[in-house]
């Protein structure tokens, strides 16, 4: 199997998910029509609540979710490949990538049911996806930023720091939406601050899939 693949169906379903079912939701009217990253005129959340575009939705991001577990369970196996002798666990990074992945599902099942308890649901599940996956990417970041500085022949250091850059442009979304949230009036540039979060936040899987290219993580893994 190539391994590679994985990072990049984790990048690229979710992405092509979530603007497919704005799409649909916008041509048959159940949400607003706009340019959506500059004019947040709805809501992730709000494309996959009714039907048909809630079946894309969730055909996207569920297969999404679980992809991003088995992503963060094998970057462990990865950083081990990479680092070898100096190879000194990533418990933390997979435990947090993981969780955020079954977070993710929690939020997706429980879209479009209405009550507190699904709202409650949604809320918790879609915030710890967010947080967690985060801190599972700066902490990767990190680490491989230092691995590159001592080994540039074995891991590319552009890649690090275009994760590193990454996870400042994250962070930086991140602190732009608490004022957004708390103190402008209107709902529209929080969620151009979502949309344009999300796109970030998997488009770092894609850097995943170029390292992992990069350092020949298939072949370690067919060589033992």
């Amino acid at each position: 199997m190539n391994i590679t693949i994985i990072p990049l169906l984790t990048a690229l379903i979710p992405i092509v998910g979530i603007n497919i079912a704005y799409i649909i939701a916008a041509s048959l009217e159940h949400v607003p029509a706009c340019f959506i990253y500059f004019e947040g005129c709805t809501t992730i959340s709000s494309t996959g609540r009714s039907a048909p575009e809630s079946l894309w939705f969730r055909a996207t991001i569920i297969p999404g979710a679980v992809l991003t577990v088995i992503c963060w369970r094998l970057i462990g196996g990865w950083l081990k490949c990479l680092e070898k002798e100096n190879y000194k666990g990533s418990t933390l990074i997979q435990t947090l990538g993981i969780l955020a992945g079954l977070f993710l599902i929690f939020y997706t099942v429980a879209l479009g049911f209405i009550g507190s308890e699904y709202t409650a649901i949604r809320r918790t599940g879609v915030t710890l996806f967010f947080g967690f996956t985060f801190l599972a990417q700066l902490l990767l970041a990190q680490r491989l930023w230092k691995f590159a500085n001592k080994n540039p022949d074995l891991y590319p250091k552009k890649i690090a720091l275009l994760k590193i850059v990454l996870c400042w442009f994250l962070l930086i979304a991140g602190l732009i939406s608490i004022p957004v949230s708390n103190y402008i009036g209107t709902d529209e540039p929080q969620n151009i601050v979502e949309w344009i979060f999300s796109i970030l936040l998997y488009s770092y899987f894609l850097l995943v899939y170029w390292a992992w290219r990069a350092t020949g993580y298939r072949a370690n893994l067919e060589t033992g």
